[in-house]
């Protein structure tokens, strides 16, 4: 992972990470009939996600965060969690009115 990215991130709070994973979660299902950019944007959230779980100041919504990059993971895959786009944008949503 790029370091001056990591750095960046880590001055984050953790509402602001949380909302820049959920715009690329939106980039994401905006291109649904592009697999090729949904796919970029899907795993540029899930990079962002596993930041996320890398910043200390987060250790203690862990649990949380382990199981939106498990969710993001199969969307992105293979569909076994049965969660609906809209459903993960929503989740992701809710961050913005936290600012």
């Amino acid at each position: 992972m790029d370091s001056v990215l990591r750095e960046k991130w880590f001055t984050l709070s953790l509402v602001q990470q949380m909302i820049n994973i959920g715009n690329e979660v939106k980039r994401g299902l905006r291109f649904a009939s592009d697999p090729d950019k949904k796919a970029m944007f899907f795993e540029k959230a899930i990079r962002y996600t596993q930041l996320t779980m890398e910043d200390c100041k987060n250790a203690h919504v862990l649990p949380e965060l382990l199981i939106s990059k498990e969710v993001l993971e199969d969307y992105s895959g293979e569909h076994n969690l049965a969660c609906s786009g809209e459903q993960i944008s929503r989740y992701y949503q809710t961050y913005q009115y936290l600012l």
